[in-house]
């Protein structure tokens, strides 16, 4: 299977080579990427964003791992998100103050899934849960899920539009999965926050007691 998934792969890259800049991006370290893009303003309680969306290269990197399924850039966006994910909880002592820490990809429709063939959250919080070789998260990818289709978040104007697009859209399908205990939740890109906020309200309804956000980029 993973010949076939390889062949696949080179296959599709032969007849549709990929930009210069995209190759170039692959061949960076994260910490080259660190470095190298500029670091999100963004200034939310219990939300962070490593990048800001503004910026060329960042906004080519979120569009290759959720348009195009680029695991290269994934893993490497993952290797950063463990490290501020890990600093950000041992700053509050969260480990010591919960007996598990679940981790969580952003949900996204069956239809939208169907269209692109993966979800990009899923692959960074993937990618995260990777270098989990402490084994500090408990990943549970289809627990949080969007039960409702909703428009893109581009085709509306104000947070609260965006927040009434998305509002009762997603639920935590096993709530003991998650009463009781602190939840990281993973996104490609929040904007106004909307999709967070809608996200923090499935999960506290399901008894989450602490919810952290973190997107690569604002």
């Amino acid at each position: 299977m993973r010949f076939l998934t390889l062949f696949a792969k080179s296959l599709t890259n032969f007849l549709f080579p990929r930009p210069a800049r995209v190759l170039s991006l692959e061949t960076q370290s994260a910490s080259d990427l660190l470095t190298h893009l500029p670091p999100s303003t963004l200034e939310e309680p219990n939300t962070t964003a490593l990048f800001s969306y503004q910026d060329p290269l960042v906004k080519e990197i979120v569009w290759e791992v959720k348009y195009k399924g680029n695991r290269t850039l994934a893993e490497k966006l993952g290797r950063l998100l463990y490290d501020v994910v890990v600093a950000e909880l041992e700053e509050r002592q969260t480990f010591e103050k919960y007996d598990s820490v679940v981790l969580l990809p952003m949900p996204i429709s069956d239809k939208r899934r169907l269209e692109r063939g993966w979800n990009q959250a899923e692959l960074l919080a993937g990618a995260l849960k990777a270098e989990d070789k402490a084994n500090r998260f408990k990943y549970l990818p289809r627990q949080l899920v969007k039960i409702r289709h909703t428009e893109s978040q581009t085709r509306t104007a104000t947070r609260s539009e965006r927040l009434h697009n998305l509002g009762g859209s997603m639920l935590v399908q096993h709530p003991p999965a998650v009463a009781s205990k602190c939840v990281v939740l993973v996104d490609d890109v929040t904007t106004t926050g909307s999709t967070f906020a809608e996200a923090k309200r499935a999960l506290r309804l399901a008894g989450a007691k602490r919810i952290f956000c973190f997107a690569i980029a604002h």
